[in-house]
């Protein structure tokens, strides 16, 4: 589900349906043992989400606050249009930074 891309960010792929169980649950982890591993940069790649429900925001939404606690960030990669109306409905969308590609995320962070 997640691999380091490189020296400046943990990339974590996201798959299927975000919601309540399992991939609520990995994605939490993955980003726990991100933090654990001194790296609070993350950057979700979310092209492959299906769709995304409260426990799929809330676990984004503490996700980075927890990331930002540390000194770094959660920015989401390829949002589907479907998710992406869903952040924007709830009002989070605008907490995150967005881009359309995994390049411009990872460029985005400073090293």
């Amino acid at each position: 589900m997640g691999q380091p891309a490189n020296n400046s960010a943990t990339v974590i792929t996201l798959q299927g349906a975000m919601r309540t169980g399992t991939a609520v649950d990995s994605f939490r982890l993955k980003v726990e043992e991100s933090i654990r591993a001194g790296q609070p940069q993350v950057v979700v790649d979310m092209s492959k989400v299906t769709s995304l429900d409260s426990s799929g925001i809330g676990v984004l939404v503490r996700s980075l606050a927890q990331l930002k606690q540390q000194g770094g960030s959660l920015k989401l990669v390829a949002v589907p249009h479907a998710a992406s109306q869903t952040l924007k409905i709830t009002g989070v969308l605008r907490l995150f930074e967005v881009f359309p590609k995994l390049d411009d995320a990872l460029n985005s962070i400073v090293a």
